[in-house]
């Protein structure tokens, strides 16, 4: 499985935990496996993050998990009784002290610096609750006043003394077996303690006043939704509940559409006179292991709700009841992740029960029966804070399903919480690594994003809730990406990248080309760092018209080979060339386009007197006055191949590259070279030539040379065969097929000295292949297609994104050219348009009315008056 895509800026975190668990012995750097499971980056409270493997989409669905019991709840509080004082040992990273034997070779994890195998047990691994809870089992069994269950450890004794030493005899075993303890979640010598849902103490065995503390303490319900929100809930439980319709009579009316909502003392015993019923034996179940369990939580904007219930003869019952109101913080989270949050705080506040045991996890958000689900990995582009509780999730084994919200029995608790002082911790997501990768910061971003109409309405649905469909085209890239937005500290986040303003983007655009970085790595850069619509069209304009870059870069791409026509008639086309000076001897090389007849003259000289041909390159003997007046005297068209571009006269090239390589091996055989040469000619006349299968004999003279071999010929047609063999040339070639129009602008190459690429305009083609080109300074020149590039004008890009932008808006004049504009961030009062090229307008917006405005200094996002 290939690794996830790991943002640039996460990569040296992600490096350094690496690093650390490289040096604590977790992981051990492999070659090869068959099995690689991709990582999860989880940020950690103190800005570092840890490496997580996401085993539900791999090594979990082909496991057969060890299913080694969990102890009873029974058993473990008979161990219990008659103990005087209690203590609770919680292990330190429980998994991770047990080594694991030749079983790691499948915990491999997949990362950008290669694959790795855990060493230790992985928290995540569907096995690993019932391998450490036999393990721990094996240590303690024989210690009767000692209880396990999981990773807590619950000891007691008769009094202090055989209490202090069963206490020496755990941590004995403890330090032999190398297991290490996490001291500030112990409690030592308690008189009380809650332990799998029940408060122990020397009197017995309690139920825990927090099961029910949600219904006991719910507030009265201030309008109609609440109160229906509360009524579906006791609905939920109404077959335990005799007489529920004359206990919920002065409430129903108030349901009723012409009765204004006024709760008075009918109201007020109706209320606590259900919620005892719901917090009585008549409706609570006891926890057992044999029953199915399921956990129902829901979220609203004020709150969160969790409801944990046994599957039982008589119908679903509840176990506890648990709720809690949303902190500032927590407010202003997407609809999303407020409804992770409330699966996350059922799952830790229910954990003894569902902890190491099968259950099913109801949620009211679809969404997140996939991202929680085992059907796919978790998203990439998920909230930092949603990785984080996948992670956290994958310790359990559960199913999860959507129920409608007219069904959730947690939606009541949601909506009516209980008041719970909780310190609000400080919370590091993945803003903190990406800001300091931008020139701008996360303060100018969400200044900005305040000041967008669209991100603003973006925003309320983040917090709010989402559509069910958008019609709006503008909306509708933030709409498809809606499970994966959320605020980070005010500002939009898709993943780890900051949604960047319409304002900002031109000034974002600049910084990712500073460096004059390609299409493709700046797409890169900016894929780990920042996102808006059409932010892949941006980046390839900002490339394609920046001069600089056209002026440095190489050629465009080659163009598709254009083989020359196919003339019947021999001796029609002849290609020739010059071959030497070779060891003080010149050849003129001229081969016969139809036949392939190749003809080698050695030349006394190279000026026009001594040259006839008709298709050549540019060189002085063919390009004077008096052999161009030959040629017209004669009849004969004459045509010249573009400098520096000797593919174009490839019959000429290649026969001369045949030519001298035959003279070499001559030299090499110690022959003479006008012998050498002229039975080279002999035996290339008379073999089958690859583009026509016949021999160039054959065509010019219709017969072979007399010889000691005569060649089979094929039966096809010479013209199909030419043809044939062309596009089979043309394919193999490769290329692009381009092409240009009269008074189109383009670079062309400059053979001159100077700067590689040069300013020009088509004047007009001369050739399938040739253009005559105007320059900026300096007669029309000629040039082959591969030889010229497309050169584009930089568009306003702040105009062409405004969403819904049809109008056409006035113009002005350009600036000339080579004048550099300095962009700053733009003022909410002038307008942005910047643009290349003297003698070309471009649109922009509309003039303001006349105003004194103040133009700030800007540096790096910030405005300084």
């Amino acid at each position: 499985m290939r690794a996830r895509p790991l943002a640039y800026a996460l990569r040296e975190p992600v490096e350094r935990a690496l690093d650390q668990l490289m040096s604590d012995g977790v992981i051990s750097p492999v070659a090869t496996s068959d099995w690689a499971t991709p990582i999860v980056p989880v940020m950690k409270k103190d800005g570092t993050i840890r490496i997580c493997g996401d085993f539900k989409v791999t090594l979990n669905k082909c496991l057969e998990v060890d299913r080694f019991p969990l102890p009873r709840v029974e058993d473990l509080l008979a161990k219990l009784y008659g103990g005087e004082k209690y203590t609770k040992l919680d292990l330190s990273q429980a998994y991770a002290q047990f080594e694991l034997d030749e079983s790691k070779k499948y915990t491999v994890i997949n990362t950008h610096k290669g694959l790795f195998m855990y060493n230790r047990l992985i928290y995540g691994l569907a096995s690993s609750p019932g391998i450490f809870q036999r393990k721990l089992e094996q240590i303690f069994s024989d210690l009767p006043r000692v209880g396990v269950f999981l990773d807590d450890v619950i000891i007691t004794g008769e009094n202090d003394q055989s209490h202090l030493e069963t206490l020496y005899e755990v941590f004995n075993r403890l330090q032999k077996y190398g297991l290490k303890i996490k001291k500030n979640k112990c409690c030592f010598f308690a008189d009380s303690v809650t332990y799998l849902g029940f408060v122990i103490d020397k009197q017995g065995v309690h139920t825990c006043p927090n099961k029910i503390l949600a219904i006991k303490k719910v507030t009265v319900p201030s309008n109609v939704s609440e109160l229906r929100s509360f009524l579906g809930l006791v609905m939920y439980y109404a077959k335990f509940v005799p007489n529920l319709s004359t206990i919920l009579a002065p409430l129903y009316r108030l349901l009723q559409k012409d009765v204004k909502y006024e709760w008075d003392h009918l109201c007020d015993v109706a209320f606590n006179r259900i919620k005892d019923v719901l917090i009585s034996s008549e409706v609570l179940a006891h926890y057992s292991p044999e029953l199915p369990l399921i956990l129902t939580t829901d979220a609203s904007s004020v709150g969160v709700g969790a409801v944990i219930s046994h599957v039982t003869s008589e119908g679903e019952r509840p176990i506890a009841y648990a709720s809690r109101v949303l902190n500032s913080a927590e407010k202003s989270y997407s609809q999303i992740e407020k409804e992770a949050l409330a699966i996350i705080y059922g799952v830790k506040k229910f954990h003894q029960y569902l902890y190491g045991r099968k259950f099913t996890l109801r949620t009211d958000h679809k969404p997140l029966v996939t991202i929680f689900g085992d059907k796919s990995g978790i998203p990439v582009m998920a909230a930092s804070r949603i990785q984080r509780w996948a992670v956290l999730l994958a310790g359990y084994d559960y199913n999860i399903e959507y129920v409608c919200s007219n069904k959730n029995a947690a939606d009541a608790l949601s909506r009516l919480p209980v008041e719970v002082k909780k310190r609000q911790i400080k919370e590091v997501t993945y803003i903190n690594f990406i800001q300091k990768f931008l020139p701008i910061t996360r303060e100018t971003v969400v200044k900005h994003q305040q000041k967008d109409e669209l991100l603003q309405k973006v925003i309320w649905y983040i917090q709010n809730g989402w559509p069910r469909k958008c019609d709006s085209e503008t909306l509708k890239p933030y709409f498809i990406r809606r499970n994966e937005l959320f605020l980070d500290f005010g500002c939009i986040m898709w993943g780890y990248r900051i949604v960047i303003p319409v304002t900002l983007v031109e000034y974002i655009l600049k910084e990712l080309h500073a460096s004059h970085l390609g299409m493709v790595k700046m797409k890169s850069m900016a894929r780990s760092l920042v996102w808006w619509p059409g932010i892949d069209t941006a980046i390839e304009r900002a490339c394609v018209t920046c001069t600089t870059c056209a002026v440095e870069n190489s050629g465009p791409a080659r163009a598709t080979p254009q083989p020359w026509p196919y003339i019947p008639e021999p001796w029609s086309r002849l290609h020739v060339d010059f071959l030497g000076p070779f060891h003080g001897k010149t050849f003129l090389v001229l081969v016969d386009a139809t036949s392939k007849w190749l003809e080698v003259f050695q030349m006394h000289g190279t000026t026009a007197n001594a040259v006839i041909k008709v298709v050549s390159d540019n060189g002085p003997p063919f390009s004077s006055r008096e052999y161009a007046d030959f040629m017209t005297n004669n009849g004969i068209k004459l045509s010249f191949s573009p400098v520096y571009h000797p593919s174009s006269n490839g019959a000429a090239e290649g026969a001369v590259k045949l030519c001298k390589r035959a003279l070499k091996k001559s030299l090499r055989d110690g022959c003479d070279l006008d012998t050498a040469l002229q039975t080279y000619l002999m035996a290339y006349r008379n073999v089958e030539h690859s583009t026509t299968g016949v021999s160039p004999a054959m065509l010019l003279q219709r017969r072979n040379l007399r010889s000691r071999l005569d060649l089979l010929r094929g039966n096809r047609t010479i013209e199909d065969k030419v043809q044939v063999a062309q596009n089979k040339q043309s394919g193999y070639a490769g290329g692009k097929t381009r092409g240009f129009k009269e008074g189109e602008e383009v670079w062309i190459r400059n053979y001159s000295g100077g700067n590689k690429w040069i300013r020009g305009s088509i004047r007009e083609k001369i050739g399938s292949r040739n253009y005559l080109v105007g320059q900026e300074d300096g007669p029309p020149i000629k040039r082959h297609v591969d030889q010229i590039k497309k050169r584009w004008l930089y568009l306003d890009l702040q105009s062409d994104m405004a969403p819904g932008n049809n109008t056409t808006p006035p113009t002005r004049q350009l600036p000339e050219a080579g004048v550099s504009v300095e962009p700053d961030l733009p003022d909410d009062n002038i307008p942005v348009s910047v643009a290349i090229d003297s003698g070309q307008s471009l649109p922009v917006s509309p003039p303001q009315p006349p105003k004194r405005i103040r133009k700030p200094v800007t540096r790096f996002g910030i405005e300084i008056d």
